[in-house]
């Protein structure tokens, strides 16, 4: 489950052709943890997802419908 999710926000993150180091910098998230949640190595807290989704510009509800 954890890897399927995490293929979601890299294809939201690609179609808006965005590096793992912009999208980590505008979360203040560190480039691997970026990395670990897009390869669904890590399982995401509640403001892990929040902070995603706004920086994603999509709601938490389409960042979790994979």
């Amino acid at each position: 489950m954890l890897k399927n999710f995490g293929k979601h926000p890299k294809q939201i993150r690609l179609s808006r052709n965005q590096s793992q180091e912009e999208l980590a910098f505008r979360c203040n998230f560190s480039k691997n943890q970026i990395g670990n949640i897009e390869r669904g190595e890590v399982n995401p807290t509640l403001s892990t997802l929040l902070q995603l989704s706004k920086q994603l510009e999509v709601s938490p509800e389409e960042l979790l419908n994979f």
